[in-house]
């Protein structure tokens, strides 16, 4: 197959999965920030975990909200539990592998946080573990998740939010993620501060 073929194959299958997202997640998009937004308002903060890609589209939606989207306001307390090198080789060395977000979240998070847990197949142990201990110190939980949401998806309550990527892709789901983060930063930037730019 030609490269140029390829390219337009795979901007196909984007946009395809785009739309698939657009129509099933909607309404789940706006219960997303309207989770993030209430703990805001109510002086909580978002941690925010993922693995490989999951973490850089994380730490790019915290920069993002700490700096910001579309307009000019104030720092929003978000957190990327993945962007300290030096305190995850730690935690990894000293604990366990698996406990280098769980350990932030029962460190730094507190009841009324949302902790924002990113995962293509929703299988990532150190993910799955974060959920674990956001449940045990009263955080609620926006997972962004593909494929059949993995065993994340079987740990979330009642008040947590999934955002499940239709496709079996792993890059097809992060693609769309960082569509999906970007949607939620704006939603909240527009519900704090307003509509106008």
């Amino acid at each position: 197959m030609p490269n140029n073929d390829l390219f337009f194959e795979h901007l196909g299958q984007s946009l395809e999965t785009f739309q698939l997202a657009a129509e099933h997640l909607e309404e789940l998009v706006h219960h997303g920030a309207d989770l993030l937004t209430d703990s805001l308002l109510n002086d909580g903060k978002v941690l925010v975990c993922g693995m490989g890609t999951s973490a850089a589209n994380g730490q790019g939606f915290a920069a993002r909200m700490i700096s910001r989207f579309e307009r000019e306001r104030p720092g929003l307390p978000v957190l990327a539990l993945s962007g300290d090198g030096l305190l995850l080789t730690g935690i990894s060395h000293d604990t366990n592998p698996n406990e280098v977000f769980a350990r932030q979240v029962r460190t730094l998070g507190n009841e009324g946080d949302v902790l924002l847990a990113i995962s293509s197949t929703g299988n990532a142990p150190p993910v799955i573990k974060a959920v674990q201990a956001a449940h045990e110190s009263g955080l609620f939980v926006l997972a962004l998740t593909g494929q059949t949401g993995g065993d994340l998806a079987t740990l979330l309550e009642e008040n947590d939010v999934e955002l499940r990527v239709p496709a079996d892709k792993v890059g097809l789901i992060q693609l769309t993620h960082h569509l999906l983060l970007n949607s939620l930063g704006e939603l909240v930037e527009q519900q704090l501060f307003g509509s106008e730019l």
